[in-house]
């Protein structure tokens, strides 16, 4: 017994597999913060400023003093500086001192004004710590292409995959207290689905009437979404399901977004759904395509391929 769960640690958490995931989903973690920052923009001074709408005695209530920001131009530079950190974690240009640098300035600026935060808010910040115990930059980045070359960025060295469990175990989570918390009688009778796209201080676009008009499709479309977070907070483990359940995940947030603003959280729930890709077969897929006789490549050396 001691052996096999040995074993299976080191099978979870110790195999080296290509970083090709990790990189896809700093890629993807990356563009998020940037359109967060530059949306938070138009609204700073309302929002984070010194005239802003929150009392003075509520602006960053407790805790993280040495990162408090006391004025709008402090605002306003932790703003620009997030921005460059966001564009370095895109272009892989020391990708974990940006995610650490983006964790702290995103705490500052949340803290000054907590009334405006939503579930995406807190996630994009729990993500830019957890991203950051990743080798995020070991693949696609600009620090990858320093040292090996152009040609590197086909390839991808092998990885430990221990931090990227830490963000799959986010996620995973993510989706078990979704589907805890969905315990009230509109989840239970199957009508909660049409009285969430009816809020018209919540709607983007006004759903269908053939939706919101069907009682057994609002039926089908409320308890499935209890079934898919259920499923995406057990199965995600399991190998030969996942593929699917990653694509019912995917088409969940689409359907949300689409009719619900829920800010950024549906797109940071698909950048978390992304580090389950299996980054062998994507490593497979790209050696081969890199392999056929119509793709032109330079040689590479062997430490750049290892």
């Amino acid at each position: 017994m001691i052996d096999r769960v040995h074993a299976a640690t080191e099978r979870v958490f110790v195999r080296q597999r290509p970083s090709w995931t990790v990189a896809i989903a700093r890629i993807g973690y990356g563009l998020i913060v940037l359109a967060w920052t530059l949306t938070l923009m138009l609204d700073a001074d309302s929002f984070l400023g010194d005239d802003a709408v929150l009392p003075n005695d509520l602006v960053s209530a407790g805790g993280w003093r040495w990162f408090e920001l006391g004025s709008t131009t402090s605002v306003w530079l932790a703003l620009v500086a997030l921005t460059v950190a966001a564009i370095a974690i895109i272009i892989g240009l020391r990708p974990t001192i940006a995610l650490l640098v983006t964790f702290v300035l995103l705490v500052s600026l949340q803290r000054r004004n907590l009334l405006i935060l939503n579930s995406g808010d807190l996630l994009l910040r729990d993500l830019a710590l957890l991203l950051a115990f990743c080798p995020t930059g070991a693949a696609l980045s600009v620090d990858r292409w320093r040292r090996h070359g152009r040609g590197a960025l086909r390839t991808a060295p092998l990885i430990a995959p221990w931090g990227l469990r830490l963000v799959q175990f986010q996620v995973m989570v993510v989706y078990f207290f979704a589907f805890w918390s969905k315990n009230g009688t509109t989840w239970r009778n199957g009508t909660a689905v049409s009285t969430a796209v009816r809020l018209e201080d919540l709607a983007r676009f006004d759903a269908p009437v053939w939706i919101v008009g069907s009682v057994v499709l609002i039926a089908v479309l409320t308890w499935g979404a209890l079934v898919v977070e259920l499923a995406l907070a057990l199965l995600l483990w399991c190998k030969p399901l996942r593929p699917v359940l990653i694509g019912l995940g995917v088409g969940l947030h689409l359907f949300i977004d689409v009719f619900l603003l829920v800010g950024f959280f549906g797109l940071l729930m698909v950048v978390g759904l992304s580090t389950f890709l299996d980054a062998d077969a994507i490593d497979d897929r790209i050696r081969r395509r890199s392999a056929s006789p119509g793709v032109r490549h330079r040689t590479m050396p062997a430490s750049c391929r290892a």
